[in-house]
């Protein structure tokens, strides 16, 4: 073995504890590497199985929705991985930089002293990065499973949309997928090594001997704040000229307790919006059943007027809804509200006297024409439709104004009456430019909407009307007490009213037939929400881990190198309680910058993150207090309790020896 390995192999026995750290840190970062790859290899099967080799016609879509995350997340792991481990081999150039003199003195070149970093680079791989690769294959198997959970429920919703095909993810270990994760693993480690390295090799013999190499200063770099010593004492001053003499290995503590506050505060405040999400797509009815007919439809532009046109493949009339809904109704102790809806068929053109104020408003941030209003077509089972014309107390027959709106202002539910009660009829226009009238009998206000048709829709002018010959699609909203044997009955009616091929899709045959639990429904619309959630806490719950590391690494380390410093102090007069003082002045000062950086970043991007959320959700923006709260006091007890660790096992050091032994080196 070459001089140069022996004495990096020496180096790490004397120093375990921070080659414990160094190896962690390195098994951390490969481990998600390791993790990413297999995430990667596994996606690549999947879809190979569903789409054959290439991918098919939309290759590059499916290849950069696999690759576009595993990139970000891969660029994230090697920027943590470099500042967690770069700071390792940092201190430990720095703990050698006398023995690095006496080398240069006795001839040792240059590359001599790179190599011997190097080979400690080497030795550690050669212990972390095998761990790590298996650690990764075990997160990646973990992940995998809870993946193909919510993924199980995606099939469910696709069986409930008559779609045959079925998603999941199958573990594989590819040796493409470990040899890049060691690839990179092997690479990170071996540039950290060697940025510290080549800078300690250029510093000269004589200053590595009296050790000036590593930390140069001026009066003007170390100058601090009177305020700061009439606050904390003498001994504050002292931990705020510390901080910026040894800037660089605070500045490494800084920067990953900077990262873990963006991340903790960030992913907080994205899991505060998932949960609004959630709760805002709750379906709030009391029925357990739901039936469901859609015709398919398509957009084209109608070459008289130049409007855009909707036509539907094959829509149902109110007459075969209210006979659906009657078969319904006869399964034992069972309840059915069926509701059909023509909708993007017409619009309506609506003089500004009959619009409030608020509706007013409403249109103008919308950007919206009041001579051109969408308009939705309700038409309901004949016994509901019945009980609707007496709430309204107008005779059975009659058109019913449901004078509603709802819309997303800025990420806030807005709910108001958009129209006067003085509205009589309303001209409907159809894309073709045909005109028809309709005469208003009744109008009902928000709170005597039944809750069925209590619904937050795009479409401003909603009207319930006797009967329609083209409804786009039906949904009969059941309360039955046999949920199981009322499904398997709804599914038999439907397929016999609508009958279809043996495996056809919705496209081919132009309608769509489906029955469904509520529950069931709200479930596996919050599937994404979930999954999403799920894993990135995961992955941040793993990279903060790193980034803890090389926190409690240097901070710890940090204590231990400069026993003399501290021997020296208590040779001119400080106390052991003064030290410690001095020393929580230090993790508080640290914890203050990074939270000063971090909180701000973090709170933006949160902030951030909501902007494109608002604009489909209106789940209003709130600030995640009990998590900035949390994380203020994570960050204090960690520099806290490190450095009171650290400085504990310095507790009962001989002045005189320690002294003696560090001018020795």
């Amino acid at each position: 073995m070459k001089i140069t390995a022996r004495l990096a192999y020496s180096q790490l026995k004397n120093n375990r504890s921070r080659t414990i750290g160094a190896i962690i840190a390195i098994v951390l970062s490969s481990a998600l590497t390791t993790a990413v790859c297999s995430f990667v290899a596994s996606g690549n099967v999947m879809l190979t199985g569903l789409l054959g080799k290439g991918y098919g016609d939309y290759a590059n879509s499916y290849k950069g929705m696999l690759l576009t995350p595993a990139i970000i997340l891969g660029l994230l792991i090697m920027v943590m991985s470099i500042t967690v481990i770069s700071n390792v081999f940092r201190v430990s150039a720095r703990e050698r930089i006398t023995q690095f003199g006496v080398l240069k003195c006795t001839g040792a070149t240059k590359k001599q002293i790179i190599d011997s970093v190097m080979y400690e680079s080497v030795f550690l791989s050669a212990v972390g990065i095998p761990v790590g690769i298996i650690l990764g294959l075990l997160f990646a198997y973990g992940g995998i499973r809870i993946t193909n959970h919510y993924i199980g429920n995606l099939n469910d919703l696709a069986r409930i949309m008559m779609t045959n095909i079925k998603i999941s993810l199958d573990f594989v270990i590819t040796w493409e997928a470990l040899a890049t994760a060691a690839f990179i693993s092997f690479a990170t480690v071996l540039y950290c090594a060697w940025r510290p390295a080549n800078k300690t090799a250029k510093i000269p013999a004589i200053d590595c001997i009296k050790g000036a190499g590593e930390i140069k200063i001026n009066e003007k770099q170390v100058r601090t704040n009177p305020l700061i010593e009439r606050i904390f004492g003498f001994e504050g001053l002292l931990a705020d000229k510390n901080i910026k003499r040894n800037h660089k290995n605070f500045r490494a503590t800084v920067i990953s307790l900077c990262v873990g506050v963006i991340l903790f505060v960030g992913i907080g405040g994205l899991y505060k919006q998932a949960k609004a999400i959630e709760d805002y797509m709750v379906i709030n009815m009391d029925r357990n059943v739901l039936a469901e007919y859609t015709s398919n439809y398509t957009r084209d532009t109608n070459k008289m007027t130049g409007r855009e046109e909707t036509i539907y493949t094959h829509p149902v009339d109110s007459q075969l809804g209210n006979e659906i809904t009657r078969k319904l109704q006869n399964f034992k102790d069972t309840n059915v509200y069926g509701v059909g809806m023509d909708l993007d068929t017409y619009v309506t053109a609506i003089s500004d006297n009959l619009i409030t104020d608020d509706m007013q408003k409403a249109l103008e941030f919308q950007n919206k024409d009041s001579t051109a209003l969408k308009v939705e077509l309700i038409v309901i089972d004949k016994k509901n439709y019945e009980k609707l014309c007496k709430k309204a107390g107008v005779p059975i027959g009659s058109s019913i104004l449901l004078n509603h709106y709802w819309y997303n202002h800025s990420g806030e539910g807005v709910n108001l009456q958009p129209f006067s009660s003085i509205m009589k009829e309303l001209q409907l226009q159809k894309a073709d430019g045909s005109i028809t009238t309709i005469q208003i009998q009744g109008i009902l206000t928000q709170d005597e909407i039944p809750q069925e048709l209590f619904e937050m829709s795009p479409w401003p002018v909603r009207l319930v009307v006797p009967e329609a010959a083209t409804v786009r699609n039906f949904l009969w909203m059941c309360k039955t007490s046999d949920v199981g044997g009322f499904m398997k009955y709804a599914n038999e009616l439907l397929k016999k009213e609508f009958p279809t091929k043996a495996d056809s899709s919705y496209a081919e045959e132009g309608f769509n037939t489906r029955v469904y639990k509520t529950d069931d429904y709200i479930r596996v619309m919050n599937i994404a929400i979930s999954l999403a959630t799920v894993l990135v806490y995961s992955f941040v719950a793993l990279l903060m881990l790193i980034g803890l590391t090389n926190i409690i690494s240097t901070l710890a380390t940090n204590v231990m190198v400069r026993s003399r410093e501290f021997a020296v102090l208590k040779s001119v007069g400080m106390t052991p309680e003064g030290l410690n003082r001095m020393l929580k002045f230090e993790s508080i000062l640290c914890s203050a910058k990074a939270l000063i950086i971090g909180l701000p970043i973090g709170i933006l991007i949160t902030g951030l993150i909501n902007i494109p959320i608002k604009s489909i959700y209106p789940v209003p923006y709130k600030l995640p207090w009990l998590i900035i709260l949390v994380c203020i006091l994570v960050v204090f007890l960690i520099t806290y309790g490190t450095t009171m660790y650290a400085s504990h096992r310095l507790k009962n050091q001989n002045i005189i020896e320690t002294i003696r032994s560090e001018s020795g080196k």
